[in-house]
């Protein structure tokens, strides 16, 4: 005689101070015994399926009054999950330890003699998960690349491999700790370091090699004839210039691995602003801030549990 199936949802399971689990849950009613199918899903905010199966097993003996001997637990690790293409299925025995053996649907469907219900698409379901609080959503952001003027761009506040790092340490060393705690004080850091560079110097540096007043020049056309784009249509563009191959290198860079300047410091490309700073160019494409394009997932992709 085919069981009858009881539930067919997802569950929001207690797993002690953490937060709860959430899980897909069929649970079926036989003559003697109730069967529960537990299927892993995506943008749940706890214990795996697995980690979490003795906790899922007391909710449900619980909400539905089930028996501890009378009950068959199944989990099911859907395509999809951590990257598999397999949907693996786990019958669990509970005893003085909790064992796991191999199994598979079709055990499952003869068990319960009938055909397992689908579980929703993943939009659906990722959808229905968040609502009860799971879900690993990020937001997008896009960065923003203007033509700033290289003589605006700050100095250095944190040169750690440069040519010449050693004298900036010196430097730090040598003022007071007022005068360089805090962005003022860093900014004056690098406003001597600037000073101290001679042409000996400059030249002496890898990263000063370039010729970084072409290098500005074409990334300043490539984002005035593009307009606002994703880096990548930068990065594809500027693959296409005609520098050579190291200015050319320096160029796909700045899109690739912007600089990046935030009020008054980096928080990236210090290292090749030095070398704008010195080129003798008019502006560079920099990035100065980032647009929001809304949220996607991190979470995995279910591909189905059959």
């Amino acid at each position: 005689m085919a069981h009858r199936l009881v539930t067919h949802e997802l569950i929001a399971v207690p797993i002690g101070k953490r937060e709860h689990g959430v899980y897909w849950l069929r649970l079926y009613e036989g003559h003697l015994a109730h069967v529960a199918v537990v299927t892993e899903v995506p943008g749940n905010p706890s214990f795996s399926v697995t980690n979490g199966i003795s906790q899922v097993a007391t909710y449900i003996q619980r909400r539905f009054g089930t028996r501890p001997d009378q009950l068959a637990v199944y989990e099911i690790w859907p395509r999809g999950a951590a990257g598999s293409d397999q949907t693996v299925v786990k019958r669990v025995l509970f005893g003085r330890s909790i064992t796991w053996t191999d199994s598979s649907r079709a055990d499952i469907e003869a068990l319960v003699g009938q055909r397992l219900p689908a579980l929703p698409e993943h939009e659906e379901l990722y959808r229905r998960v968040r609502e009860m609080g799971g879900g690993v959503n990020v937001e997008v952001r896009r960065p923003i690349f203007e033509a700033v003027p290289v003589s605006d761009l700050p100095p250095p506040q944190n040169l750690f491999r440069c040519q010449h790092a050693g004298r900036f340490r010196d430097i730090v060393d040598r003022m007071s700790v007022p005068s360089v705690s805090g962005i003022d004080g860093a900014l004056e850091v690098g406003q001597v370091f600037f000073e101290t560079l001679t042409p000996a110097d400059i030249e002496a540096c890898p990263r000063h090699a370039g010729q970084w007043k072409a290098i500005a020049d074409e990334s300043v056309r490539i984002i005035e004839a593009l307009g606002r784009q994703d880096a990548n249509a930068y990065v594809a563009e500027a693959r296409r210039s005609l520098l050579p191959e190291t200015d050319r290198n320096w160029l796909v860079s700045l899109f690739d691995d912007p600089v990046v300047v935030r009020g008054r410091s980096y928080t990236n490309g210090q290292h090749r602003a030095c070398a704008l700073r010195f080129s003798g160019a008019y502006q560079a494409a920099i990035v100065t801030e980032y647009e929001s394009l809304g949220e996607e997932s991190e979470d995995w992709t279910y591909e189905g549990d059959g």
